[in-house]
């Protein structure tokens, strides 16, 4: 939870989380369900009680970033959905349900519709059949696309044909490849930066971006992460940057001249 507070404090306009389901239903904040890299002990968050789990390690690889993070907060205890939309009930949350079993999608709805939220949630899944389960579970809740849409999306613009695809998805959630170029370069064989920079020339379309605006549908970045990534996606118009260090994202902003109403939202996940 800190680290969530920490970022709604530098301003960010929106928290992107991902949920597991304890084995008692209880719904928490966590990216994997194996808990062997966020807390060094080995099991599933879906077979364990919640008053069982163990706590977060004070130190994290992050992927994105390459880098191990230490906290120097004192509370690392899983934080409980229930308790992050009472706690911030005015801040957009974006949440992946990862597994995309019925009972964690059915009571994330629950959980959404207790707290009054159909307003400021954004949920979906990375696979289209699941994300079909959430719209059908609660169609009220705006839904962020689906790997498979995101490639429909691509494929039916380069053919003239987008105008005809129906969406349901109200956010285009894409990742700059360019970054994960800068990122990872050194991991990289040449036919692979080709094939980034080749993603990147055809991913990163203002014309697209200028259609889904159009549509209603916003178009948010994942994960940015470097001062020269925050510099490069502005000239693309999204709508948000998610990053893994919103206060990053805000020294580069205060540090642009005339950049306050500018700026894209910031989309935080866990700070410095």
């Amino acid at each position: 939870m800190p680290a969530m507070d920490h970022a709604v404090e530098l301003g960010a306009d929106m928290l992107e989380i991902d949920v597991q389901e304890t084995k008692d239903s209880v719904i928490v904040v966590s990216h994997d369900n194996d808990l062997s890299r966020a807390t060094r002990t080995e099991g599933l968050i879906s077979e364990i009680l919640y008053e069982d789990l163990p706590a977060y390690s004070n130190n994290l690889f992050l992927q994105f970033d390459r880098v191990m993070c230490n906290s120097t907060q004192t509370d690392f205890s899983f934080v409980k959905l229930d308790d992050l939309f009472h706690r911030h009930r005015h801040v957009v949350i974006h949440i992946d349900t990862k597994d995309g079993r019925s009972s964690l999608i059915n009571r994330v709805s629950e959980l959404i519709v207790k707290h009054d939220r159909l307003h400021n949630t954004v949920w979906g899944n990375m696979s289209e059949d699941k994300n079909d389960l959430c719209h059908s579970i609660n169609p009220d809740i705006t839904m962020f696309t689906s790997i498979r849409k995101v490639i429909f999306v691509y494929l039916t613009f380069y053919l003239g044909l987008i105008g005809f695809l129906p969406m349901k998805e109200a956010v285009f959630d894409i990742p700059m490849p360019s970054a994960i170029l800068s990122q990872f370069s050194d991991v990289l064989s040449t036919w692979q930066k080709v094939l980034v920079r080749a993603a990147h020339f055809f991913m990163m379309n203002r014309l697209l971006f200028w259609h889904l605006h159009r549509r209603g549908i916003k178009v948010v970045v994942f994960v940015l992460n470097q001062p020269q990534h925050f510099a490069q996606v502005e000239q693309y118009n999204v709508d948000g940057i998610m990053t893994d260090f919103p206060g990053r994202l805000v020294k580069y902003y205060k540090g642009k001249e005339g950049s306050t109403d500018e700026t894209s939202q910031i989309l935080g996940k866990e700070d410095e």
